[in-house]
């Protein structure tokens, strides 16, 4: 089951790292800015829905919250 947060191998991946490498994880987090919190054993947490925004991943549903197009007619 998926959790909140991306998993260790997860962040590996993205990071570019083995998943033990916990301050190799941060240093690339804070290096490209992105927002983690640190845990009790030192890993990362990145929450998946940050992690889903910051690489363009959205659901479809939730990101169409406007007209594509201006409403000229509220120029009138």
């Amino acid at each position: 089951s998926m959790t909140n947060y991306l998993s260790a191998s997860e962040l590996a991946e993205l990071v570019g790292c083995k998943p033990g490498q916990r301050c190799r994880m941060q240093a690339w987090l804070t290096k490209n800015r992105w927002k983690f919190e640190v845990d009790a054993r030192g890993l990362p947490k990145v929450a998946r829905a940050y992690h889903d925004r910051k690489m363009g991943i959205t659901e479809e549903a939730t990101s169409i919250k406007y007209d594509q197009a201006p409403n000229l007619q509220a120029f009138c």
